[in-house]
């Protein structure tokens, strides 16, 4: 436990007071948490008191929040997004998730963030969920730059078992252990998963080399559902609190979120006592948005945004995040920012440079300056299976859907979980109380009430559009749907009919980034994966060094079967390679100096 004592605090005050007003160094510690399937309405920072998260909120409220930060809609592609700074479709790892059996994963022609963060000298650990690639070691994190790994392989398991239970499309049933300590099965493990998790990241620090920096990145299993035999798994050592939230398993939810929570003050307390915290970047951010109805439901909330996880809704994408470090001026960054940024935006911070061509744009001097986003556009979504087939693109203000969304969550969801039935607990006192809050006020920097309103009142989605269509728009194979989401962040308000220039102008843009996809192979399920082949842990199946790892189908133009010209016509020949990242920004400007300055980026 932090020790409070009277001469150890005014020696950590006096290192902090002489250091936190420093620009972030070259060679920073990073520590990255990852948490699945968070909602947008999941923490408190960003105005609801319903699952208060002080820990998590002190950080925010003292860095800086990215109010337009864009993940993807689903884990694995997520994860392919920040590992390695390209659209998953450019890699065939867009769509769904991996299965455990599947035999596939990240292409191993692909350098991951880790391993250019240990190039420039970090210790690299992951603890917490891989989830793309295992059927081979070649496949697993300490083969792809981690020096450890402690966590699981796959999509996702019992908070207590620690078992992944999978069924195939044909109803085949497979389980197993997916719980390792790098090559380990943890056989033994007996703590509630976020706990175990937590545990180790401490210890990893505790037992950290100083003279080396630290990567650490913690991807939480939590909030995601568990197996179908227990989707909401709280842990078991305390009584379920939140009295006040109405609907039971919004109740249930909660009381994982808190423990979250909790697991931030822990490290964050670590860090401080290894007296490192002054000099670590810290970043949360959820993979995407949480599945309030439907499959793997984890009774999560994303109002005001449309749809869940596995659309292309604001709901699926826009998830929440901040980035912090001891010398940020603390505010809400409007810039748009996407998940593979985080790879040169990181290893920009980290003192190294990108000599390859990627998706990601190296933000961290727009972050740290409080400068202009270097992104003006992000590819929200690519799919293209079997039953749906589909795309989704913003540039500056503007978001274009396309295909085929029959299917989906194409709603706005969880309104009946916000009910309260009593007064939820008093905000600013749990702020003022929780560990982060005791850990600031040591270093000497002290949270204002009216800073907290006011930074709450900004990260607040606001629909500034008041419009709403009778029926929410769907795209069809005649038209598809276009919103200025910065005005109607809730998709509420259709343009198509009323904006044909900008209509044609993204959805060109779009056809070029579809060409560019790597076509997926059916998933490639084996039979040689059953854990029951290895005493029921899910266990490298493929033993063999090929050196080649995911079967893919180029894509040599549109696909045929898309209808991209959507009864609009193209007035304008393309004369610019419409496939490179457009970088001029165009943020401050609204309604016609937007579209005319999307024109000028884009042709």
């Amino acid at each position: 436990m932090f020790q409070h004592n009277f001469i150890w605090g005014r020696c950590w005050t006096l290192s902090v007071i002489i250091s936190v007003s420093a620009y972030p160094r070259p060679l920073s510690n990073i520590v990255f948490i990852m948490v699945d399937d968070m909602g947008w309405n999941d923490v408190s920072f960003h105005g609801s008191n319903q699952i208060l998260t002080p820990n998590i909120d002190n950080l925010a409220y003292q860095g800086v929040i990215l109010q337009q930060y864009y993940s993807e809609a689903i884990c694995t592609p997520a994860r392919t997004a920040l590992l390695t700074g390209k659209y998953p479709m450019r890699l065939g790892m867009h769509g769904n998730p991996l299965f455990n059996s599947e035999d596939r994963g990240i292409p191993l022609t692909e350098r991951l963030l880790p391993s250019y963060l240990k190039e420039l000298g970090y210790s690299t650990h992951l603890v917490g969920k891989w989830h793309v690639g295992m059927s081979k070691e070649e496949y697993l994190p300490t083969s792809r730059g981690y020096d450890t790994h402690y966590g699981m392989r796959g999509g996702y398991i019992d908070y207590y078992t620690y078992n992944k239970v999978e069924t195939w499309p044909n109803g085949r049933l497979m389980f197993g252990l997916d719980l390792f300590d790098n090559a380990i099965p943890q056989v033994n493990e007996d703590r509630y998963i976020v706990d175990a998790l937590t545990d180790k990241v401490v210890k990893i620090i505790h037992h950290h080399n100083t003279s080396r920096p630290l990567f650490l990145h913690m991807t939480h299993n939590a909030p995601h559902a568990g197996n179908s035999g227990g989707a909401l798994q709280p842990p078991l050592h305390s009584t379920v609190k939140h009295r006040h939230i109405a609907n039971s398993d919004r109740r249930l939810y909660a009381e994982i979120v808190t423990q979250i929570d909790r697991s931030v003050g822990r490290i964050i307390t670590a860090l401080a006592e290894k007296f490192i915290l002054h000099d670590t970047i810290i970043v949360f951010a959820s993979d995407n948005g949480s599945p309030t109805v439907g499959s793997l439901r984890n009774w999560g909330v994303n109002l005001p945004f449309r749809g869940t996880k596995w659309t292309p809704w604001e709901g699926g994408v826009r998830v929440p995040a901040f980035v912090w470090h001891s010398s940020f001026t603390p505010r809400v960054w409007n810039g748009l920012m996407h998940i593979t940024d985080w790879l040169p935006t990181l290893t920009a911070a980290a003192g190294g440079k990108l000599n390859k061509e990627i998706d990601g744009v190296n933000q961290w001097d727009a972050i740290v300056n409080d400068g202009d986003s270097k992104r003006n556009e992000v590819l929200v979504a690519v799919e293209d299976n079997a039953s749906n087939m589909y795309a989704a693109y913003r540039a500056g203000d503007y978001k274009v859907i396309v295909g085929n969304v029959t299917g989906l969550n194409n709603n706005h969801y969880g309104a009946e979980l916000l009910i309260n039935k009593a007064q939820p607990p008093a905000y600013y006192p749990s702020l003022r109380s929780c560990e982060v809050a005791k850990i600031f006020d040591l270093m000497g920097i002290y949270l204002d009430q009216q800073h907290v309103e006011a930074t709450r009142k900004a990260a607040t989605i606001k629909q500034l559009d008041q419009v709403k269509d009778q029926n929410l728009c769907i795209p069809t194979p005649t038209r598809g749907c276009l919103f200025n989401v910065r005005q109607d962040p809730s998709e509420s308000h259709d343009l198509w009919n009323r904006a044909n220039k900008i209509v044609v102008l993204l959805t060109s843009r779009l056809r070029a980034l579809w060409a560019m996809q790597t076509r997926r192979s059916p998933p490639n399920l084996r039979n040689e994966s059953d854990p029951a082949n290895f005493d029921y842990v899910w266990t490298p199946w493929i033993k063999s060094k090929n050196a080649d790892d995911v079967t893919v189908w180029p894509l040599g133009g549109v696909n045929e079967e898309f209808n991209f010209s959507l009864n609009i016509s193209q007035n304008k020949t393309m004369k610019k390679d419409t496939t490179k990242a457009v970088v001029i920004n165009c943020d401050g400007t609204t309604g016609i100096k937007n579209f005319l300055c999307l024109l000028k980026s884009v042709f």
